[in-house]
């Protein structure tokens, strides 16, 4: 009858460590997701003449970090365009009507095949990335055929930063920042949790 009671006890005892350690690893994901990534795009892709790809990046944070890599595996140079949604709006508007066009300098690249780049959003909110195959961005790639590319794309939390530097275009730089992580912050969290609940045993 002892035993039996110890035994339960004991299973007890187990029963509340798991939970304790479940709990701090459901804050640890939980923690890790906010300053974790939400865009993560790899993919290859086929651009007809005059025509462009966006990949909308939504609710970016201030001081988070935009990732871009792209290889064009087939045709010609491209542009790569980071807007704001107004500048978009007026993008779209351009490619039917040839019309002018704004965007965002330091989270852009023109006239490339390929290129590795980030950018560090100074504002939150939502943006457009567009690869352009058209002949709308000044100074850009003149567009010869289709083209295909392989890119990828990543918004994350990092202290890793570089800008391209394109000349000669009479558009708004964009001065960035770096962020800090709370991935550190969340482990120590955990820690402390666990650690408290076992002093309690």
């Amino acid at each position: 009858m002892v035993n039996k009671m110890a035994l339960k006890k004991k299973i007890n005892g187990i029963e509340q460590y798991f939970k304790i350690i479940c709990v701090a690893f459901l804050i640890l994901i939980i923690f890790s997701n906010i300053s974790g990534a939400r865009t993560n795009f790899s993919q290859t892709r086929t651009i007809d003449l005059g025509k462009f790809y966006n990949i909308p990046v939504i609710e970016a944070k201030a001081g988070e970090i935009l990732n871009v890599e792209f290889q064009v595996t087939s045709g010609s140079d491209i542009d790569v365009l980071l807007m704001t949604p107004s500048d978009y709006a007026e993008y779209e508007a351009a490619i039917k009507n040839k019309g002018t066009i704004k965007y965002i300098v330091n989270g852009s690249l023109l006239k490339k095949t390929n290129g590795k780049y980030t950018y560090t959003f100074e504002n939150g909110g939502d943006y457009q990335l567009v690869f352009d195959n058209s002949d709308v961005p000044k100074f850009g790639g003149p567009p010869l055929n289709q083209v295909e590319l392989n890119l990828k794309v990543l918004v994350s939390a990092s202290t890793a930063v570089s800008t391209p530097e394109p000349k000669d275009i009479p558009y708004t730089v964009v001065v960035t920042t770096t962020p800090k992580s709370g991935g550190f912050e969340a482990i120590l969290v955990a820690f402390v949790i666990v650690t408290l609940a076992i002093r309690r045993k």
